[in-house]
């Protein structure tokens, strides 16, 4: 059975159903696992569908992105005009990553036709990497034909199953699964990042999220570091462990932990800025692998 298929359409919209960053103060296991519970039981509210979110993801950012009070920002976005341009499994599995979260992010704020050039991109990249199957070929259509209705739509996603323990038992194709993941985990962090403007205090529930993803890129970092031999996987490891260092910063100055233990706690500016500066570069670079 091609899990596989079935799971990048998840992974293109799952931002849709999942719950946001945690609200009170716990261990990071804890606060870990209660993410996770919170999309399990987010995306249960839609006609019984399940989402197995064993997978690192940051996919919460997009829940809270919706609900800080922060316009919709289109310069954010990654071209969907240079999709065309990406040739290499590395490329289009880290940008079909990418284009999944801008997809997210424009029907969260209700911009249909941006998100249709976003599933036009999804498509010609999922066939290039080979990833689609009869079942995402048909979601990917549904929702299509209701880009109008948002709440339709998260229903829609919420129907595909993103078995994230089936997929990675697939091991010829789990370097590329493990590749859209990283660029959509880097997306994500990229809008929301950018759209605090780099200062910790533009919006507070925005920088919580964002501080408290050190807690899933353990997670990103680990499942990097379970596949060997693979050149495309080595990299994206290499780009990303500048970030994991700014976590490392960021977690020190909160007293060794990323989840916050009240309202008040503060994030130091500086490096706050540092991690959206190179959450930005390697973005920038992940755009460019043409």
């Amino acid at each position: 059975m091609k899990t596989i298929g079935k799971a990048f359409t998840a992974l293109a919209v799952a931002a849709l159903l999942v719950a946001g960053c945690s609200s009170a103060p716990q261990t990071g296991t804890q606060a870990k696992q209660d993410l996770r519970d919170s999309a399990k039981v987010k995306a249960s509210a839609y006609e019984g569908a399940m989402i197995y979110y064993s997978l690192p993801s940051p996919l919460e950012v997009a829940y809270i992105v919706e609900n800080s009070g922060i316009s919709y920002e289109p310069n954010v976005l990654h071209k969907t005009e240079l999709g065309v341009r990406y040739s290499t499994t590395k490329s289009q599995a880290i940008n079909l990553g990418i284009y999944g979260s801008d997809l997210s992010y424009s029907i969260l704020f209700n911009q249909q036709q941006v998100a249709l050039k976003y599933l036009d991109c999804i498509k010609e990249l999922s066939s290039g990497l080979d990833v689609s199957d009869t079942t995402s070929v048909k979601k990917l259509r549904e929702m299509e034909d209701n880009i109008h209705d948002k709440e339709k739509l998260k229903k829609i996603v919420a129907q595909t199953f993103f078995h994230s323990d089936a997929l990675l038992k697939e091991n010829s194709r789990r370097p590329t699964a493990i590749m859209i993941v990283a660029g959509m985990w880097i997306e994500s962090l990229y809008i929301a990042t950018e759209l605090s403007g780099g200062d910790p205090t533009t919006n507070p529930s925005l920088t919580r999220c964002i501080v408290e993803q050190g807690l899933v890129f353990d997670d990103l970092l680990g499942m990097l570091s379970s596949v060997s031999g693979n050149d495309d996987i080595a990299y994206i490891k290499s780009k990303i462990e500048v970030i994991g260092k700014d976590y490392d910063n960021i977690k020190s100055a909160l007293g060794g932990s990323f989840v916050f233990t009240s309202e008040n706690v503060t994030v130091d500016a500086a490096a706050y800025k540092r991690i959206c500066d190179d959450i930005k570069a390697v973005r920038t670079e992940f755009t460019q692998l043409f």
